[in-house]
């Protein structure tokens, strides 16, 4: 299918309402298909939007070359280790917040929510209806699936829950608006709300934004910078009680990875795709991966340098906001 970039008219920016967005000089190119975009930036909360949004054949960006299986999105060890991380998310979130319910919009392999059943905690999960099929016959946990008519509409309860969760999702949404004002509808007040996103505003994303391996153009559409995220929340109503650095994993492999890509600019995130085996690595262009392997004495030494950086200054590769519901 050919690529035919759709350029969306905004009058505002739609986080923070502004009339500051501008077209960035950006050119930004999907690792799996090598079809290019452009984005738009807003001056006042320094977020991103990725053109054509609303016109993207998502099912052209989402599949085996991506995603690899129902198995695991990475090769069995690098599972292992990601399993082992989300299982300690879903302790912070059950020694924090004690929720009773819990709603994770967009659960994956449910490893977080898992763990959480296994505490005594009753979990959902929200998915689109065009999910994998092996997402929505999860028997583990509850899930939902949403069609597009129902997006203005979540079929829950009012106040039903004590933790909604959006890990790595909200820059997914191509209306993360309507989303937050759904989940506040379905959120118990006094109740806990976290939005885990890449932060466009970290040193690595500033290295170099259009190799930045967080970028993820076009599966991710909105590019939150921490203000903006936090500004948003709070035009909704929302007490911000915590900000953290998000995932380790993911800040420190977000600076090898896009260190990495620097020095193959045309063939970006290759020791990703390595590291997911399956489908994405066998579809990958081989070279390249051996130019990053040889260029590891360099970017290894410089990715944990900008790692301490980052968690010095606070300016993460992804950060994750807890906001109290007032």
């Amino acid at each position: 299918m050919a690529n035919t970039p759709v350029t969306i008219s905004l009058s505002a920016c739609p986080i923070c309402q502004q009339n500051t967005l501008y077209q960035t000089p950006h050119t930004c190119t999907d690792y799996v298909t090598k079809h290019t975009f452009t984005l738009l930036k807003c001056q006042a909360c320094g977020c991103y939007i990725t053109q054509g949004l609303s016109q993207l054949p998502s099912a052209d960006y989402y599949g085996t070359a991506y995603y690899n299986s129902k198995a695991g999105k990475f090769s069995p060890l690098i599972e292992t280790i990601f399993r082992f991380n989300h299982k300690r998310n879903a302790r912070f979130f059950y020694q924090h917040f004690h929720p009773k319910t819990i709603l994770e919009i967009g659960c994956g392999r449910a490893y977080i929510l898992r763990e959480l059943k296994q505490l005594g905690v009753q979990v959902y999960c929200l998915e689109s209806a065009g999910a994998a099929e092996w997402i929505l016959q999860n028997k583990e946990v509850n899930v939902v699936s949403l069609s597009t008519e129902q997006e203005n509409g979540w079929p829950f309860e009012p106040e039903f829950f004590q933790l909604i969760v959006f890990w790595h999702v909200f820059e997914h949404l191509s209306d993360p608006i309507t989303a937050l004002e759904q989940a506040t509808q379905v959120l118990e007040k006094g109740k806990v709300l976290c939005i885990s996103v890449p932060n466009v505003s970290s040193f690595q994303a500033q290295l170099g934004l259009a190799t930045w391996f967080h970028l993820d153009v076009p599966r991710h559409l909105f590019h939150f910078s921490k203000n903006g995220l936090i500004e948003l929340l709070e035009k909704h109503d929302y007490e911000i009680i915590k900000v953290t650095s998000g995932d380790a994993i993911q800040n420190l492999f977000g600076w090898f990875q896009s260190l990495a890509n620097l020095f193959t600019p045309s063939a970006t995130n290759t020791l990703y795709r390595f590291l997911q085996g399956g489908t994405p690595w066998r579809t990958a262009a081989k070279l390249p991966l051996l130019i990053q392997v040889l260029t590891a004495i360099i970017w290894v030494p410089m990715g944990l340098i900008g790692y301490v950086i980052e968690e010095v200054t606070g300016r993460y590769g992804t950060v994750t906001v807890f906001a109290k519901k007032k």
